[in-house]
C-alpha cells in the first residue's frame, strides 16, 4: 500500500489517478450540499467522491469500486455542473469550514473540480472501472 501511496503524484501526473487529500468530505458536499460524508452517494451528484460499492478487506484503507456505469453518470454530472452555481450554493460554508481567505478556498476546490472532471471524463472514455482508497 505504501508504494501506492508513493506512486500517486505520478498516476495524477499521467492522468490515470486524481486525489483529494484533505477535502473529500467538502469537496462532497460542494457536488450534494450535505455537510456532513455521503447524501446520496448512488445518485448522480453523490458519485464523484462516495459513489461505489465498499471492497471487503481486513488491512489498509477502505475501498469503493465504481462500475463503468457508475464512472460514466459521474463523469455526466461533473461534465453538466456549473462550479459557479455549485459554489454559490455550498461555497460560503465550505469557506467558513476551511478558513482562510474565501477567494483562495474557492480556487483550490475549483482545482478540485477541475481535476475530478478531467479524470472522470478518460475514465468514462476509456470505459473503466474506478477504484477509490481513503487514506486517513
Amino acid at each position: 500500500m505504501l508504494a501506492a501511496w508513493d506512486r500517486r503524484r505520478e498516476e495524477c501526473a499521467a492522468g490515470i489517478a486524481n486525489a483529494i487529500e484533505k477535502d473529500f468530505a467538502e469537496v462532497n458536499r460542494l457536488y450534494t450540499g450535505a455537510p456532513d460524508c455521503p447524501a446520496g452517494p448512488g445518485s448522480p451528484s453523490g458519485l464523484p467522491v462516495f459513489g461505489g460499492e465498499p471492497v471487503l478487506r481486513d488491512d489498509g484503507p477502505p475501498f469503493l469500486i465504481m462500475p463503468t456505469e457508475q464512472v460514466g453518470a459521474a463523469a455526466a454530472f461533473l461534465n453538466e455542473a456549473s462550479f459557479d452555481a455549485l459554489w454559490l450554493a455550498s461555497g460560503a460554508a465550505i469557506s467558513a469550514n476551511q478558513g482562510g481567505d474565501p477567494a483562495f478556498v474557492r480556487e483550490i476546490f475549483l482545482s478540485h473540480h477541475g481535476g475530478l472532471v478531467a479524470f472522470y471524463g478518460a475514465a468514462a472514455d476509456a470505459d473503466q472501472a474506478v477504484l477509490k482508497a481513503f487514506w486517513y
